[in-house]
């Protein structure tokens, strides 16, 4: 299988980055072909600028990068995000992604209920996320927002129906072992 495996996380010494090629490793030694994105190393923009926004409801992207990350979505059967959770929600490089990348046309159809999806080839989607809040807390105090956002406002309704998220936490009252453990757990689910 084809994985395009999506960090945003700007710091190369975080436990996300450290997940990111774990993640990779496993993958490509269970014979799967692998596609690294790494957002900030790409110096992916994030930002919606006016010139963007003016060539939007065409369902095109003023940023010459867009059309390239297309090609790779479409080319994967499993994609895999792996991001930090920051004030309850994804960093702003993983939501300008989607904002600029997940277009009218190619994403998603504008339908009488809501939208129709264009990514159904992709198999599965993983979701892997650390935080510091605890589950319970994030889901019944905070309104579980990635489920929201992510799993079903985005990729469901642009057409993924498999989608699957793995939230770490708390990833700071953690030991080292732990850690590892989970490293370990996250590397063989997405293989699975």
């Amino acid at each position: 299988m084809h994985t395009l495996v999506i960090l945003a996380h700007p710091y190369a010494k975080s436990y996300c980055h450290a997940l990111y090629e774990r993640v990779a490793l496993k993958l490509e030694q269970a014979g799967h072909t692998v596609d690294r994105l790494h957002l900030d190393g790409e110096g992916f923009d994030p930002i919606m600028r006016g010139a963007d926004l003016a060539v939007y409801a065409r369902g095109q992207s003023a940023d010459p990068a867009v059309p390239a990350y297309q090609a790779r979505i479409d080319a994967a059967q499993q994609l895999v995000f792996i991001f930090p959770i920051w004030w309850e929600v994804m960093p702003a490089l993983l939501k300008g992604f989607l904002d600029k990348v997940f277009t009218k046309g190619w994403a998603y159809e504008p339908s009488r209920l809501g939208v129709k999806g264009h990514l159904d080839h992709i198999r599965r989607a993983v979701i892997v996320t650390t935080m510091n809040t605890p589950k319970w807390a994030y889901r019944w105090l905070y309104g579980d927002a990635v489920q929201r956002a992510l799993v079903r406002g985005t990729l469901r309704k642009c057409g993924v129906r498999k989608v699957e998220w793995v939230a770490l936490s708390p990833v700071s009252h953690v030991t080292d072992a732990k850690r590892q453990a989970w490293l370990n757990q996250v590397g063989d689910r997405v293989v699975a």
